[in-house]
């Protein structure tokens, strides 16, 4: 009797919580009118359930309601302003509250036509803005962003000397976007820029973040690799311990950095890429080197100890101290096409 009791309760409050949820969807607006700009454009109507409906994908409600709390959302105008002069990259106007929340979703919106998306033009317009609202992200085109040729950082807090970093070298040749390296930044950076309290003091380690992904930047002594007093000349294949000789040196960069991500250092193995270094496939020739009759049937690894092709060949498998490369060689020299 007593479980009976227990799972008629069950039931009763299973349903009375299904009860309660419909009717905290039945309450929410369908569609909602919003006429922030109705001097220029026709009302939008913003089908709010079917938004509603997509919530459980992000954070509930405070998607878009970023400071509801316990189901009470207050509406934007109580908090965001309709003039720019009260207005901030922070606590933007209503318009640019409305266009940042849309684009939290629809990141491929661009400022091409991008107002047909939602707003009906009026034929006639009135009480025009006579000034962009800077707050409103969509308001208007950014300038286009001019990548330097070299960027110098000077520390005025530091005794060190300048570092010339080759900016447009890590745009254009390693294929660095800008947030790759500018992380933790949003346009209050630039526009709503405030100098730092006096006596703050950024510790190295986040003066060095943007580098250290690719730089070793707290090897010991290895200040001068970056601080000098002479500029940067720019990337040099040698300088990655892998110097492009012959057969590399016309090769483009994407032939063996592929993708479009940032390029990395690759494994200088050979073999990572040619796959062809075996006996009757590989024309030693290529190297500049024709194998005479004792060596033409040798395996590769048996000279090149462990695949390593990048350093002079090993003669002690087969031959005692006297023989060694380049003094004795295994064929005969002729040079490279």
């Amino acid at each position: 009797m007593k479980v009976r009791l227990a799972i008629l309760l069950l039931i009763i409050l299973v349903g009375s919580g299904y009860s309660q949820m419909g009717t905290e969807t039945d309450s929410i607006p369908d569609k909602i009118e919003i006429g922030a700009l109705e001097n220029i454009f026709k009302p939008v109507l913003f089908d709010h359930k079917l938004h509603a409906d997509m919530t459980t994908m992000g954070e509930g409600c405070n998607t878009c309601h970023h400071h509801g709390s316990e189901g009470v959302y207050e509406p934007c105008a109580d908090c965001h302003v309709s003039g720019e002069e009260n207005a901030s990259m922070s606590m933007p106007t209503i318009n640019g509250a409305y266009h940042r929340n849309c684009l939290n979703c629809h990141q491929s919106w661009t400022g091409d036509e991008v107002c047909k998306t939602c707003h009906i033009q009026k034929k006639f317009r009135f009480n025009l803005r006579k000034t962009l609202d800077a707050t409103d992200i969509l308001a208007h085109h950014h300038e286009e962003i001019v990548v330097p040729e070299v960027f110098h950082f000077v520390s005025p807090e530091s005794n060190q000397k300048p570092v010339s970093f080759q900016h447009k070298e890590h745009v254009e040749l390693y294929r660095f976007k800008c947030e790759n390296c500018h992380r933790q930044t949003d346009c209050s950076t630039c526009h709503d820029y405030a100098p730092e309290p006096e006596g703050v003091v950024k510790s190295l380690a986040i003066h060095h973040d943007p580098c250290s992904n690719c730089h070793d930047t707290v090897k010991e002594n290895g200040c001068e690799s970056c601080h000098s007093s002479t500029p940067s000349k720019g990337f040099n294949h040698a300088n990655t311990g892998f110097e492009l000789k012959h057969f590399h040196q016309s090769l483009s960069c994407n032939v063996c950095h592929e993708g479009t991500e940032p390029i990395a250092a690759l494994d200088p193995t050979c073999i990572n890429c040619h796959t062809n270094f075996e006996v009757d496939e590989f024309d030693h020739a290529a190297t500049g080197l024709i194998l005479n009759e004792e060596h033409i049937e040798f395996d590769c690894y048996e000279c090149h100890t462990d695949d390593q092709y990048d350093i002079p060949p090993s003669c002690m498998e087969c031959h005692d101290d006297d023989v060694s490369f380049p003094t004795d060689l295994p064929g005969e020299r002729i040079p490279l096409k």
